[in-house]
C-alpha cells in the first residue's frame, strides 16, 4: 500500500486545503471499496470454513478415541465414577444415572454392565414418597446387576413421624419384599433402625454369600433373622449399633470365631446405661481370634478385681473405643492392657483419663512399649497434664496421625472438680509440637473443637512442621457450629497457597447442625462423616 502524502500531517492540527479535501476523498473512495471487496471475500470463505467445519466435525466424531474405548476399558471408567466411600444413591447427580445421560451409546453400555449396578443406597420414607415408581426404579436397578454380588445400605423409615404418607407401612413391605428377592447376592448389607417388621420380612431368607452385615435396632429384632444370615461360612464383618443392653451381644448367635471386624455401639452415644462392661467385653473377644479392626462401645462401670484368662488377638490392627460422650478411668486401660495382647495394634483410638494420682499411677505412656506399631492414635486433650502428654508423645515413637478431641466430656461429675483440673490446654498442646523431636514422624493432624488457639502459636506450629524433616502433609481443625468467629484463626489465601506449595492442605471448618426442615431425598440416611471419628 502506498504511503499517503499527508502522513507527515497525521495527529497534527494541520488544516487540509480545498484541493487536498478533494485528493483525501478520492483516495478514501477508492480505499473504501477495496475494503469492502475484502469484507465479501471474507464473509464467502467464512462461509466456506463452516461448510468445511460442518463436514469434518460429525466424521472427526465417528473416529474419536471414546467411541473406539474397548468395553472393558468403558466400563473402568464408569466404576471409577461411583462413590468410593459409600453406596452409590438414586440420583441423575451421581454415577451410574450420571453417565446414562451423556449419549444414548454410553446409556446402553453403562445398563449393560452389572457391576455399575451392584451397590446402592436408599431410605424408606424417599421410595415410600412415590411408592410406585421408586420402588418399581429399584427392583430395575437390581435387576440391572444381575449376578453381580451387592452392597446395599438401607435405613427403614421413622423420620416423618405424624406425616408418613398413607399406606407407609405397606409401601416399606413391599420394598422389603423386592429387596430380600435379591439376597442371593447380598454381600454387604446394612439395615439402620431395622424394625421387627423388617426383621419378620426377612425370616426367611439366607443369604449364601453374605461377608458383613451392619445393623442399628432394637437387638430383639436379630431374633426373627436365620441362622445362616447370623452366622454365614463367609460371614468376616459385623456392625451392631443400640439403645438396648449391650451386654446382650455375647449371646447372639453370630459366628465370632471366624469375624475380622466387629463394630459394638450404642446409639445413645453420650450414655452409658447399655454400654457392654469390660467384664462381658474381654471372653467375647476371646471368641473372636481373627479380629483385623475392633470397635466398641465400653460402660464405664469399674473392671472387676479379678483378672479373667488372658486373650490374644494376634492380628489386630485397629481399636476404637468411643471417643465423643464417655471418659474412662485409667483401670480400665490397665485391664485391657493386662488382658489383651494386641502386637500388631497400629491404630488406637480411645478416651481415657491420664491424670496422674497417688492412688493410680499407670498412664497410657506406660503401655506404649506394648504396641510399638501404633501408627495413629486418638486421644482426648482435657485428660492429660502437660508433662503425661508429652510422655505420651514421646512413647509412642511411630506415630504418622493424631486425633485429638479438646471438648470437656459430657459427664462431668466423672471427673470430681472439672473446673480445678490441671488439663493440658490447646495452646500447650501445639507447643509441644511444634518442637520437631515431638512425634517426629507426624503427617496428619486433627483437632475437634479447640479454644483460645491464636493464630500466631498456631503459625509457628505450621511453620515448625513445614520446614521438619517428615513434614506435616493435613491439618484440619473443626469446631462446634456456635463458636464465634473470634474463636476461630483463619488463614489468608496467601498463606493457604503457601502451605500448600510446602504440600500441607489445611482445613478449618464447622460442623452444620442438622436442619429440622425434613425432605427425603436420595441421600437421606447416609452416614455423617464425623471429624476425626469415623471408622
Amino acid at each position: 500500500m502506498e504511503e499517503s502524502p499527508f502522513a507527515d500531517r497525521f495527529g497534527t492540527n494541520y488544516v487540509p486545503t480545498d484541493d487536498e479535501i478533494d485528493q483525501i476523498k478520492s483516495d478514501l473512495l477508492s480505499r473504501t471499496a477495496e475494503l469492502a471487496r475484502i469484507d465479501e471475500r471474507i464473509r464467502e470463505l467464512s462461509e466456506q470454513r463452516d461448510k468445511i467445519l460442518a463436514y469434518i466435525e460429525p466424521r472427526k466424531a465417528l473416529i474419536s478415541h471414546p467411541r473406539r474405548l474397548p468395553m472393558d476399558i468403558l466400563e473402568t471408567i464408569f466404576l471409577e465414577c461411583l462413590p468410593s466411600t459409600r453406596n452409590a444413591v438414586m440420583s441423575a447427580q451421581e454415577a451410574p444415572l450420571l453417565v446414562c445421560r451423556i449419549c444414548s451409546a454410553w446409556r446402553t453400555a453403562a445398563l449393560s454392565m452389572p457391576r455399575l449396578w451392584a451397590s446402592l443406597h436408599i431410605h424408606t420414607d424417599f421410595i415410600v414418597a412415590k411408592s410406585e415408581t421408586r420402588t418399581a426404579a429399584v427392583e430395575q436397578w437390581l435387576n440391572r446387576a444381575a449376578a453381580s454380588s451387592l452392597s446395599l445400605s438401607v435405613c427403614v423409615g421413622g423420620i416423618w413421624g405424624w406425616g408418613a404418607p398413607p399406606d407407609s407401612d405397606r409401601k416399606t413391605e413391599a420394598l422389603v419384599a423386592v429387596l430380600a428377592r435379591s439376597s442371593s447376592q447380598w454381600q454387604n448389607i446394612m439395615f439402620a433402625d431395622m424394625t421387627r417388621e423388617t426383621a419378620q420380612a426377612l425370616a426367611e431368607i439366607e443369604p449364601p454369600h453374605l461377608r458383613s452385615f451392619r445393623i442399628t435396632g432394637d437387638l430383639s429384632n436379630l431374633s426373627h433373622l436365620s441362622s445362616n444370615f447370623l452366622n454365614g461360612q463367609h460371614l468376616r464383618s459385623v456392625s451392631l449399633c443400640s439403645d438396648s443392653d449391650l451386654n446382650l451381644v455375647p449371646n447372639l448367635p453370630i459366628g465370632w470365631q471366624q469375624l475380622t471386624h466387629l463394630v459394638v455401639q450404642s446409639a445413645q452415644i453420650t450414655s452409658n446405661d447399655f454400654s457392654i462392661t469390660i467384664s462381658n467385653m474381654i471372653p467375647l473377644l476371646g471368641r473372636c481370634p481373627q479380629l483385623v479392626s475392633l470397635h466398641v462401645a465400653l460402660s464405664t462401670e469399674r473392671p472387676p478385681a479379678g483378672r479373667v484368662s488372658p486373650v490374644a488377638l494376634p492380628f489386630l490392627e485397629s481399636f476404637t473405643l468411643p471417643i465423643r460422650g464417655v471418659v474412662w478411668s485409667q483401670s480400665h486401660l490397665r485391664y485391657i492392657a493386662d488382658c489383651v495382647s494386641m502386637p500388631k495394634l497400629r491404630r488406637f483410638h480411645l478416651p481415657i483419663e491420664n491424670v496422674e494420682s497417688e492412688l493410680d499411677e499407670f498412664s497410657l505412656a506406660s503401655v506404649a512399649a506394648r504396641y510399638p506399631l501404633v501408627q495413629d492414635l486418638a486421644i482426648h486433650l482435657d485428660s492429660f497434664h502437660t508433662q503425661a502428654l508429652l510422655e505420651t508423645f514421646r512413647a509412642f515413637t511411630a506415630l504418622t496421625r493424631l486425633v485429638v478431641d479438646a471438648r470437656a466430656p459430657s459427664d462431668p461429675a466423672g471427673w470430681g472438680d472439672w473446673d480445678s483440673l490441671d488439663s493440658c490446654g490447646t495452646v500447650p498442646f501445639l507447643e509441644l509440637l511444634t518442637d520437631q523431636d515431638v512425634c517426629p514422624r507426624l503427617q496428619e493432624l486433627e483437632i475437634f473443637d479447640i479454644l483460645k488457639l491464636s493464630k500466631h502459636i498456631l503459625n509457628a506450629f505450621l511453620s515448625a512442621r513445614v520446614h521438619s524433616t517428615c513434614r506435616l502433609k493435613r491439618l484440619s481443625l473443626a469446631f462446634e457450629e456456635f463458636r464465634s468467629n473470634s474463636m476461630i484463626p483463619r488463614l489468608s489465601p496467601s498463606e493457604t497457597r503457601f502451605y500448600a506449595s510446602q504440600g500441607l492442605h489445611i482445613s478449618i471448618s464447622s460442623l452444620a447442625q442438622s436442619d429440622a426442615s425434613y425432605t427425603p431425598s436420595p441421600w437421606t440416611g447416609l452416614p455423617p462423616e464425623y471429624f476425626g471419628l469415623s471408622e
